[in-house]
């Protein structure tokens, strides 16, 4: 359990890095374009394209480390109230719901392919397929599965005793 907890949190490090740096370059991309348009009368045609791909980057890829870390907005204010096999109830339907969002993203992925991956920016020199921007929604699909079954497997463990609850840990320490 230990292994696969640093494996999804490794790769939810990994995807702050491409957020910050999707971030940077639309910043980059703006001001780019900005100066290009104000001073040089210039424009590149693909710049909305290109930020557009790079918002998408950033939010796809930013579900990750939301994810990871229990930053997504949910109905925890129930969790928080609730007590004993309620509680137990409400978090595996929590975590079905959070399960089935993943797989969607998915199979959305799976379904939209063969038409986004034979069509090409026209705006851009270079022929970048439609897909590059449905990828991040695909990768962030698959990390909330493979992290819902992580924290499914690990409540189970904690319930059957198999595994300390959390802050149990610490104080037997």
């Amino acid at each position: 359990m230990k292994t696969c907890k640093k494996i999804t949190e490794g790769i939810a490090k990994v995807a702050e890095v491409i957020v910050m740096l999707a971030i940077a370059a639309m910043v980059a991309a703006i001001v780019v374009e900005l100066i290009r348009r104000n001073f040089f009368n210039q424009s590149f045609a693909g710049n909305v394209q290109l930020c557009g791909i790079l918002f998408l980057w950033m939010a796809f890829i930013g579900l990750i480390p939301l994810y990871c870390n229990n930053g997504l907005m949910r109905l925890d204010f129930l969790l928080a109230r609730a007590r004993g096999p309620l509680y137990e109830v409400l978090y595996f339907i929590n975590k079905l719901v959070s399960l089935m969002l993943g797989v969607v993203m998915v199979i959305a992925f799976v379904y939209q392919y063969p038409f986004v991956s034979t069509r090409t920016y026209q705006t851009f020199s270079v022929k970048i397929p439609y897909t590059i921007q449905y990828v991040p929604m695909m990768i962030a699909g698959i990390y909330m599965a493979v992290k819902t079954v992580e924290q499914i497997v690990e409540h189970i463990l904690q319930l059957t005793g198999k595994l300390p609850r959390d802050g149990e840990e610490e104080s037997a320490a």
